[in-house]
């Protein structure tokens, strides 16, 4: 048993630090690019006034629409239904924290506390007061796929809708036994969210919140104080604030958000910020205005479902657009069709030429499965350049006897195909500018980049 367990440390180093019998073929490098030096637009690009109303509309839907309307219709609303529960309670094959699978009563124990046979018992419009998430089940808890596979475990938690930022209205519908989650339907999805994480509002409330003047900030370091409260938090880009001038003071604007009282109803908070720190509805769609956003979410880390308050491909997507007033969908496969949609098929050079003949700089979403990019230019070379939150790039490598023990000793992170080929990943994890063309010069990326797109998206485009 000893020498086995050698024989497999060997075979690791082996993969993991790149070192074999052919070495060259096994090293792995990514380019990626300042954002300082991208061919931003030098005049404004105008986003229609259109899409300001849009925004507002779907942003602020859970208040302004009916909750029976809401109701009636919320099978087409994005998220899971409460019918996914069962699918949890019957499935063995959801793995925890701590590597193991969710036994049968803890799923029990979720599914009851859901009481999902009082549905709907708690139909109140409210608003998030802390960053928090939308979760497809009541727990905190995550259900993660096989650790063992490539591209599973960590950070790909399935029970993670989104993130979903401090400030944004939601219809709650439902509370669970113990008080601690309610189902609610958000601007983006549907789903569950921890109690403690949300406010309830009144009409009086939403009168005074909704000013009908909103900023945005510019990044995720924005600290909110109120001199008189001892509760505070950074605002998150994509994050609608309210604002109101302040007459003594041109170069800063109060912002609202909000806290509880002691019977879970909102209060609204004021904090003073610099208007420099923040999106008005004329933020300039221009070099300015996108180095400062693009600075701000460049080298963040890769955030599956917004997990730890980080971002994956779509809500990165999202969030910077969001402050110029465009509405995108939450999922990756949704925002692809916003906007005017192009296929890209036939070789790598063909798809790489009608996104340059047909791409618009930062106003283009580049798609393969399960991942959105955002088109930003070209290099000196004439490759597209792409902004995007990635996790990783797919790998294989080939060895039968570390095969063989990996099937009795497994490794998280690698597995087995049937022809036998290991199969791993290459963890890049953060948001970052590549070109399209990566994993092209390495045999080891089991599909370059290029290959696996299959449409793009011109957003201001009908």
């Amino acid at each position: 048993m000893r020498h086995l367990l050698i024989l497999l440390l060997i075979g690791c180093v082996g993969i993991f630090s790149c070192k074999n019998s052919s070495k060259e073929n096994m090293s792995l490098q990514v380019d990626t690019y300042d954002f300082e030096n991208l061919d931003y637009p030098e005049e404004n690009i105008q986003v229609p006034d259109s899409f300001q109303v849009e925004f507002k509309e779907k942003f602020f839907a859970p208040w302004l629409l009916k909750p029976e309307a809401l109701l009636a219709n919320i099978d087409s609303i994005q998220g899971k239904n409460l019918s996914y529960l069962n699918k949890y309670l019957n499935d063995d094959e959801w793995y925890g924290e701590n590597k193991k699978q969710h036994k049968k009563w803890q799923r029990e124990e979720i599914v009851t506390n859901a009481n999902t046979e009082s549905f709907p018992d708690f139909i109140k419009k409210g608003i998030i007061t802390k960053h928090t998430s939308v979760r497809r089940i009541p727990t905190i808890k995550p259900g993660f796929d096989v650790y063992s596979k490539a591209g599973e475990g960590f950070p790909f938690d399935y029970f993670q809708e989104t993130a979903i930022w401090a400030n944004t209205p939601v219809l709650i519908l439902h509370t669970s036994k113990d008080k601690q989650w309610c189902y609610a339907i958000t601007p983006y999805y549907k789903g569950w969210i921890a109690m403690h994480d949300v406010a309830i509002v009144n009409q009086d409330f939403i009168e005074q919140w909704l000013t009908g003047n909103y900023c945005l900030p510019l990044s995720d370091k924005l600290n909110l104080q109120n001199s008189n409260s001892n509760y505070a938090i950074n605002a998150k880009i994509g994050m609608v604030l309210p604002y109101k001038e302040i007459s003594d003071n041109a170069n800063k604007v109060s912002v609202f958000y909000t806290n509880t009282d002691e019977n879970q109803n909102a209060k609204i908070l004021k904090a003073e910020v610099d208007k420099n720190t923040v999106a008005f509805d004329d933020y300039t769609f221009n070099e300015n205005g996108l180095k400062k956003l693009i600075s701000n979410v460049i080298g963040r880390p890769y955030g599956w479902g917004g997990n730890l308050e980080n971002r994956d491909c779509s809500s990165m997507i999202r969030d910077l657009l969001s402050t110029y007033r465009i509405w995108l969908p939450r999922d990756s496969k949704d925002q692809i069709n916003a906007g005017r949609k192009y296929k890209l098929q036939g070789t790598a050079q063909e798809k790489i030429q009608l996104i340059k003949e047909k791409g618009i700089p930062f106003l283009t979403i580049l798609r393969k499965d399960r991942h959105n990019m955002l088109y930003v230019g070209v290099n000196s070379k004439g490759e597209p350049l792409i902004l995007h939150s990635i996790w990783s790039l797919k790998t294989f490598y080939s060895n039968k006897e570390l095969a063989e023990l990996l099937k009795n000793y497994p490794i998280e992170g690698i597995h087995q195909d049937k022809e036998g080929k290991l199969h791993s990943r290459h963890i890049i994890a953060e948001t970052v500018i590549t070109t399209v063309n990566i994993g092209s010069d390495n045999p080891k990326i089991t599909h370059p980049l290029i290959e696996e797109l299959y449409a793009m998206a011109n957003i201001l485009e009908d």
